[in-house]
């Protein structure tokens, strides 16, 4: 645990392993735990070292709610992220095992992550300020990644709690049903606007100080340098259905060798096929039946 300012630590998460991300803990009148996917070690921790009065869920995903289960506090997050905690069938629907044809494989999933159902205790909406003494949280709507995905900016700290704009080379990650590229932008754009002093991320170095503006530029442009070289695949191929252009792994072809195959590909789907309603809408692409194919 790494204490940032005299009222906010950071809780890093180890680098990269399911279903864990970095939360930070805000301590004031009311003392915050902002995303509770932590190890168990961390979790005895902040138990030991904080008397936590709430709980503020980013969004769903089963890596940042992970410890919610181990809290009696009350949960809150945005209303539309109900579907990854509610039952087994909208956690497969909503990540796109029911869409794909995966069910047996999402099950999987779901065990080996720990999933468990807990929906919040209350709702929290955009633009809601939450108040914990000293410290007011602002509720930021930034949906994309997922529709109710929310950060929390810290306004007289300059502080915004990104989640999964989480500058990664993981990411821009937009690989579930539910997901949104073209929301994912405009959350991009609107932060661009913003200009926060730090961005705590959910995963990846977490505390983000300079070149914030340029690094969410460039973070952005990774959407649209995937959808050029998706372009480009499907002007080679003559014309491709959605699988056969996901087989390509355009997105993720630098990750050669995959723990689970079957998963990467089918998120690889999720935003191929996004990227192919934007070519399609922009005249680039046009389809016929179950293929694509350039115009140009």
């Amino acid at each position: 645990m790494r204490q940032i300012t005299d009222r906010i630590y950071l809780i890093e998460a180890p680098r990269f392993q399911f279903p864990y991300c970095n939360c930070l803990v805000v301590k004031d009148d009311r003392t915050c735990l902002m995303d509770s996917a932590i190890t168990p070690e961390d979790l005895r921790e902040v138990k030991n070292r904080f008397h936590v009065d709430l709980i503020l869920d980013s969004h769903g995903h089963v890596d940042h709610v992970y410890q919610n289960v181990q809290f009696k506090e009350p949960v809150y997050f945005h209303p539309a992220e109900d579907v990854w905690v509610q039952s087994a069938e909208t956690f497969m629907a909503a990540f796109g095992f029911t869409k794909y044809g995966e069910e047996e494989f999402g099950r999987f999933f779901m065990e080996a992550g720990g999933w468990q159902p807990r929906l919040p205790d209350a709702h929290f909406m955009p633009g809601e300020v939450i108040d914990l003494g000293r410290t007011k949280v602002e509720v930021i709507h930034l949906p994309g990644h997922t529709p109710g995905h929310c950060g929390f900016f810290i306004a007289d700290e300059g502080i915004l709690f990104a989640a999964d704009i989480d500058l990664t080379s993981f990411g821009p990650f937009y690989g579930n049903a539910v997901s949104n590229v073209n929301d994912f932008i405009t959350s991009l754009d609107r932060l661009i606007e913003m200009q926060p002093d730090m961005i705590v991320t959910g995963h990846g170095e977490g505390v983000v100080k300079r070149n914030i503006r340029q690094r969410l530029r460039d973070f952005r442009d990774i959407i649209f340098r995937r959808e050029e070289e998706l372009l480009a695949t499907i002007r080679q191929l003559g014309k491709v259905t959605l699988r056969e252009l996901a087989s390509r792994k355009v997105i993720y072809r630098r990750r050669n060798s995959f723990d689970h195959e079957r998963l990467f590909i089918m998120m690889e789907m999720c935003m191929d096929e996004q990227h192919l309603d934007r070519l399609v809408r922009d005249g680039k692409v046009v389809k016929d039946g179950e293929y694509y194919a350039a115009l140009s």
